[in-house]
């Protein structure tokens, strides 16, 4: 669970450390608050958001198990935790 917080929270500061990047190297600017405008502010909060809205959108579906069929709670058969399934 923290593994995938973290790997969100990455995603999400990514397009404000490039932007930043680019300022620095690409434009040249020496101040990190020159060239943020509300506008640049804005499209890196949008392109943050749709990052982590698909991530979380294909760790979803990816970790999804059979769909199909009908469920069978654990149980205790001769001493031993039999766990719950699809079958």
């Amino acid at each position: 669970m923290v593994r995938i917080a973290l790997s969100e929270l990455l995603l999400f500061l990514a397009p404000f450390v490039l932007f930043a990047l680019y300022l620095r190297f690409g434009r040249g600017l020496d101040s990190l608050l020159a060239g943020w405008s509300t506008t640049a502010f804005a499209v890196c909060t949008l392109i943050a958001v749709a990052l982590v809205a698909g991530s979380l959108f294909f760790i979803e579906w990816e970790g999804r198990g059979p769909t199909k069929g009908r469920y069978v709670p654990p149980t205790w058969q001769d001493g031993v935790l039999t766990p719950g399934h699809v079958e």
